[in-house]
């Protein structure tokens, strides 16, 4: 009789602790998440040509984090997903001794959020997309020539959204 009862308290357990397991909540990989903003740099002179840019500094004004990209022509950068404006100042050469030049941008835009699943929680897509430079009057000491946007809305990474020429 004991022996019957600790096999059934040991099987009750065992059953328990199976059906009470909670599968894992972890987004999978292949789960496009909210974008980030694909930026492809060109030369001002030969438009036809990306142009890589070395020791780029990219920080967002109001967060004050910053991220650093050596010899690339093409870089991705978040936006703001609670808000409808992101500014970021873009320092090239900012490891040079003379601490390079300075430009900020203003990336406006409207959000579309789209829930996915438990795991991976919303997305946030960009509508209305739209860039420019700030301190034009000062245009001469700026190292950013022009500004295109070439797609107004960002919903993935494996499109380039935005060019600049310098």
């Amino acid at each position: 009789m004991k022996k019957g009862l600790v096999y059934g308290i040991i099987s009750a357990f065992v059953a328990l602790s199976i059906y009470s397991c909670e599968r894992d909540d972890i987004c999978a990989e292949a789960i496009v998440t909210t974008p980030k903003l694909v930026i492809e740099f060109f030369d001002a002179n030969n438009p036809g040509n990306s142009k890589n840019v070395n020791s780029l500094l990219v920080r967002e004004i109001e967060n004050d984090t910053a991220i650093l990209f050596n010899s690339t022509s093409t870089i991705a950068i978040p936006l703001k997903t609670d808000a409808i404006e992101t500014k970021y100042i873009f320092n090239i050469n900012s490891q040079s001794e003379s601490g390079g030049l300075i430009d900020t941008l203003n990336f406006s835009y409207a959000t579309v959020e789209t829930y996915l699943n438990r795991a991976c929680g919303f997305k946030a897509d960009f509508i209305d997309f739209r860039a420019r430079k700030e301190n034009i009057e000062h245009d001469e000491i700026n190292w950013i020539r022009d500004i295109q946007v070439r797609e107004t809305t960002i919903d993935n990474e494996s499109e380039t959204h935005l060019y600049l020429f310098y």
